[in-house]
């Protein structure tokens, strides 16, 4: 239990000095509501095995749409895991969810990559 609230402690300043934090995952394996209540998250991050086959999976569908309420009930940002096509983006963006990670935006490239990548995109 010290240990518990020795690390909420950490988060805690971690946030004060303007750090954000992700809860990854969400929704699989050792994300919990509870840990939305007393963990200072700033970001939920949507399991990709919610997002695969959203368009064609209601319950899927109905998962996400709930975690985006609740994020933005809480003043969370939210981010999709693992799109990887245009009709699983189009739902998550007519649901709501701004951002999105996977293969349908760019297969994982080194920082200098990327860096280049957005210098490209920034405009003047």
């Amino acid at each position: 239990m010290a240990d518990a609230a020795r690390g909420l402690g950490v988060l805690a300043r971690l946030r004060l000095k303007g750090f954000g934090l992700s809860i990854d995952d969400f929704g699989t394996g050792y994300s919990s509501l509870a840990q939305l209540s007393h963990i200072p998250f700033t970001e939920l991050k949507i399991d990709q095995g919610f997002v695969a086959g959203v368009a064609t999976h209601p319950r899927k569908r109905a998962v996400i749409e709930a975690s985006l309420d609740l994020a933005r009930k809480l003043g969370l940002d939210v981010v999709a895991e693992g799109v990887e096509s245009v009709e699983a983006w189009q739902v998550l963006a007519e649901l709501g969810c701004g951002m999105a990670q996977g293969y349908l935006i760019s297969k994982p490239v080194p920082g200098e990559e990327l860096a280049a990548a957005l210098a490209r995109w920034r405009r003047p």
